[in-house]
């Protein structure tokens, strides 16, 4: 196994069940994805302190993605599905991501999340997305929880970070129905 891959292990390990176990316990609110109904995690003193203010992206943000941070990476994410460019949303991702997505297979690669995407673009081209925290964790990796309104769904969404070169790139992705 890699060191790349040890480490993304080692941090879904550590955030998944914080993040699992947060969304069992917050019932039908929104809470648990910012945070409050979430134990400490191991690593809490190698992250930097989280935004304060959740942000509305919007299409015409600039943020592209593989941004410099998290954050915009993830905006740049939000922009490439509402503007329909499928070439920009995979490449928001890294070679070797993972996106579960509600509703639908797993897919993991390059070519499997082009495909989960393109059959969605569609019905995300009119959602809105709201980034609820990001913390950086340590040097290579990082954190963003967002939540999402996509017709009648309202959508919690998790994204794991990776740093690729000087760009961040998604490295996993989760999403699923808010309660």
């Amino acid at each position: 196994m890699s060191t790349i891959s040890q480490r993304r292990a080692l941090l879904m390990a550590a955030i998944i069940p914080a993040m699992l176990l947060a969304g069992c316990s917050a019932g039908s609110g929104t809470q648990a994805m910012k945070g409050a109904a979430s134990p400490a995690t191991p690593t809490e003193d190698m992250m930097s302190p989280p935004e304060e203010t959740p942000t509305e992206t919007d299409a015409t943000d600039t943020a592209s993605p593989g941004a410099a941070e998290p954050r915009s990476a993830v905006e740049g994410f939000f922009n490439a599905l509402k503007s329909g460019n499928l070439d920009q949303v995979a490449g928001a991702f890294a070679d070797d991501a993972v996106v579960a997505v509600d509703g639908q297979a797993t897919a993991e690669g390059t070519d499997a999340i082009r495909t989960l995407f393109q059959g969605k673009l569609n019905e995300m081209k009119q959602a809105t997305h709201t980034i609820e925290e990001d913390r950086t964790l340590g040097t290579e990796d990082a954190v963003v929880t967002a939540t999402s309104q996509q017709g009648q769904a309202n959508l919690r969404e998790l994204f794991l970070l990776t740093k690729d070169g000087e760009q961040w790139k998604i490295s996993h992705y989760m999403n699923n129905q808010a309660g």
